[in-house]
């Protein structure tokens, strides 16, 4: 009997939460728990699958399914209680079938003014608040773990001094539905995304717009360009 792959796919939410302090916008980050298979030790967005009671409270709403379940897990994870009527959703990431365990995640951006985080000790064993740019700094140096999504979004968010820059900048871009496709260069391994002149082909060499992480050393490396 034929596998369907669509029937595998997890759906998840993931709450990107920020704040902002004196020295400027900052993003929470939470530490898988070291112990744990899968993800253990790298640095992540709370966040985590939509559980049944999620779709039975939504009464048949789909999305508001995924609202309620970001907001759970962060209070799960964090301690961290957020409006859902002030999440906003700014991307869609969804596993490659390659991938043994897959997800349709979406993400939003939350903020949380005047909470304090208290991981839960199971999922998540630290935590810390910082500048997006400073974490991928630290990434680029080995010293913080990030998977792509985590990596592309912080990107995404060192150019915002602010949280309402961060909200406006996501207002003005549609929504990207992210279906990486897992490919070789030279011996690295390459993740295309929409946008990237060699994702149709699942081609890293065609020349022209880069939407793209490499995997190097160890750790991903995210490059973009229009052209």
């Amino acid at each position: 009997m034929a596998v369907n792959i669509e029937q595998e796919i997890r759906p998840s939410s993931t709450a990107v939460v920020l704040r902002d302090a004196a020295s400027g916008l900052e993003v929470l980050l939470l530490r898988r728990h070291q112990q744990l298979k899968v993800g253990g030790g790298h640095w992540v967005f709370p966040g985590g699958t939509v559980d049944p009671d999620d779709v039975a409270d939504a009464k048949g709403d789909r999305m508001t399914a995924f609202h309620l379940a970001a907001v759970r897990e962060t209070e799960e994870e964090a301690q961290i209680q957020l409006d859902q009527s002030r999440l906003q959703l700014i991307s869609w990431w969804t596993t490659p079938p390659s991938i043994k365990r897959r997800y349709e995640t979406a993400f939003f951006i939350a903020d949380c003014p005047g909470q304090q985080v208290v991981v839960d000790g199971e999922e998540a064993d630290d935590f810390l608040w910082c500048h997006p740019g400073e974490l991928v700094g630290s990434h680029q140096q080995g010293e913080l773990a990030l998977m792509p999504p985590t990596l592309v979004t912080l990107t995404e968010l060192s150019s915002c001094a602010t949280v309402a820059d961060a909200r406006a900048f996501y207002d003005r871009r549609p929504v990207p539905d992210i279906h990486p496709k897992i490919s070789d260069a030279d011996g690295r391994v390459c993740m295309l995304y929409g946008g990237d002149a060699g994702y149709d082909s699942a081609d890293p060499k065609v020349p022209g717009a880069r939407n793209r992480c490499y995997l190097e050393n160890g750790k991903w490396r995210y490059e973009f360009s229009a052209s």
